[in-house]
């Protein structure tokens, strides 16, 4: 499983261009962050099935680096309500109202 993962690395250098080098175990919470952001629905069901759906839940959770779109497409997907979603409920208060 995680000869995929490593794959998926080598071969999309863009989504991790501003990482040094990866591994899979340690980095695996940025990693399954961009492939969720960026990668293509076979590489995001590699991820699920290399972590585990419960961790990708988890970065779904708690991610601050995702997109409302992909975190509310992923909370539809993996059985998440929007508002336990980190995405969704720290959402910050207007500091100043526009003209």
């Amino acid at each position: 499983m995680k000869d995929s993962i490593q794959r998926i690395i080598a071969s999309r250098k863009g989504l991790f261009w501003d990482k040094g080098s990866l591994d899979p175990e340690e980095d695996k919470f940025v990693i399954v962050e961009r492939i969720l952001e960026l990668g293509t629905e076979r590489e995001s069901q590699a991820v699920v099935s290399c972590y585990g759906s419960e961790f990708v839940r988890e970065v779904v959770r708690n991610s601050r680096n995702l997109s409302p779109k992909t975190v509310n497409y992923f909370a539809r997907l993996l059985d998440i309500s929007r508002e336990a979603t980190r995405c969704f409920s720290d959402v910050s208060p207007r500091i100043w109202q526009p003209f």
